[in-house]
């Protein structure tokens, strides 16, 4: 029996740095990951090992000279040496490495529960239970639990980019309810025990109230993070904004005063060609060419837009990129000037930056497209690519950029400009041509 418990304690240690692995996959590695993996791998089999004969046990018993203070404090020691080697092994935050390797216990947990879950309905006729009786199900239970938090909590953690969010708030959290979910646990280990006297309903009870602990406290680890991830967009978006307002100013006070200096320029050359002086009409012709270039501002009807264009429009024409544009500015004359600017920016810089890496000139192309449907107003951007673009659940590109948490506010930010008026944009892929289509309700 002893020797059942002891494997099984060493299960336990096995588990938890599977459940480990399954949170922190996706993080950056440290160099040299594959040496330190195996460190690892070596460090937790002696772990596994050594644990139970230095007295650890997943199946403490309430003896007279039992102490809950030693047997949390064992859990804490496993735990620390969880998070020492995930640190080991991938780079990130002290926050995130404590929260991967808290999400972790509480799933090792919830699934140590599920499995006692079941034992009820399956009484063992001893305790801990024969090993060959029990290791099957063991495994097939916890299986199941972990591929149901991998479906149902770690992928949506990975897809929205949330392990990367620092909070010291969740350093405190997390050692609150780890030390209350172990005494929890240590106290549904002992009632299992056939010889105790607590009824077996009340055992069942316990077990199943257990599980929903575990659960509700995984799902609060994640509300933590998401709230926190929701704030830092909030920041970021109010900055952005911000910096977009003084940017359109400067932008639009820049764009006059060229537009004014080319202008007189250009009627100087044509005076200076007038003037029976010895100067080559080519040359005069490709310099009025040249100054034609900054004197051709779009006129849209609206002038934040108008602004935007012509701004994108140099950036073009200075990297051999052809921006062709129909525009009714004047249908987006009820929208804040700083939105229209920050909303065809973010457009406009994504699909330039998309263009910008092909080498075909007849690819190097962008599109913008503004009118009337109705009592809507259409706005659409297209632009040739190549790649893959992998789309979120809102219908929206993926940032590429490997630090999710710290990019692809752009896109967030033209969907809430769209949003905020009451409006829908989406994105979508046809062959090579990426596309980008908002409809916002003019006022009534």
């Amino acid at each position: 029996m002893a020797f059942d418990a002891a494997l099984l304690s060493a299960f336990t240690i096995v588990k938890l740095a599977l459940a480990t692995w399954l949170f922190s996959h996706t993080l950056p590695r440290r160099p040299s990951f594959s040496a330190r993996f195996v460190v690892a791998l070596v460090t937790v089999g002696c772990l596994a090992a050594a644990m139970p004969i230095m007295g650890f046990s997943v199946f403490p018993t309430l003896t007279d000279d039992f102490s809950f203070v030693a047997a949390v404090l064992q859990f804490v020691a496993v735990l620390a040496v969880d998070i020492v080697l995930q640190r080991a092994l991938f780079s990130c935050s002290v926050w995130t490495s404590t929260f991967c390797c808290s999400m972790a216990y509480l799933l090792e947990n919830l699934s140590s529960a599920a499995e006692r879950a079941m034992g009820t309905f399956f009484p063992s006729s001893s305790y801990p239970p024969p090993l060959l009786e029990t290791s099957l199900k063991y495994w097939l239970i916890s299986a199941v639990v972990f591929a149901a938090a991998y479906l149902l909590l770690i992928r949506r953690i990975e897809k929205n980019g949330l392990l990367q969010i620092s909070d010291p708030v969740m350093v405190v959290s997390a050692a609150l309810v780890i030390i209350v979910n172990m005494v929890l646990d240590l106290v549904i280990k002992d009632v299992s025990i056939p010889d105790f006297a607590l009824p077996r309903r009340y055992t069942e009870a316990l077990c199943w109230i257990y599980i929903l602990v575990c659960v509700y406290l995984m799902y609060s680890f994640f509300e933590i993070i998401y709230t926190r991830r929701l704030r830092l967009e909030v920041a970021t978006s109010e900055r952005l904004r911000a910096a977009e307002a003084r940017q359109y100013e400067l932008s639009r006070a820049n764009i006059e005063a060229i537009n004014l200096k080319c202008h007189d320029i250009k009627h100087q050359i044509r005076a200076l060609g007038g003037g029976g002086q010895a100067i080559d009409e080519r040359v005069l012709a490709d310099m009025e060419r040249e100054v034609e270039v900054y004197d051709s501002a779009v006129k849209s009807g609206n002038d934040a837009l108008d602004t935007i264009l012509t701004e994108k429009g140099l950036v073009c024409q200075r990297d051999g990129i052809t921006l062709s544009c129909i525009a009714d500015g004047a249908a987006l004359g009820f929208m804040d000037a700083v939105d229209l600017y920050s909303l065809f920016g973010n457009a406009l810089d994504n699909a330039i930056e998309a263009v910008e890496r092909l080498d075909d000139p007849e690819r190097r192309s962008v599109s913008v497209i503004v009118r009337r449907a109705g009592d809507m107003v259409s706005v659409h951007v297209e632009n040739f690519f190549d790649g893959q673009v992998r789309f979120g659940d809102d219908g929206l590109p993926v940032t590429r950029k490997e630090d999710q948490a710290n990019h692809g506010f752009g896109t967030r930010s033209m969907r809430l400009i769209v949003e905020r008026y009451g409006g829908t944009i989406s994105a979508n892929v046809t062959d090579d041509v990426y596309h980008v289509n908002a409809l916002i309700p003019l006022p009534a």
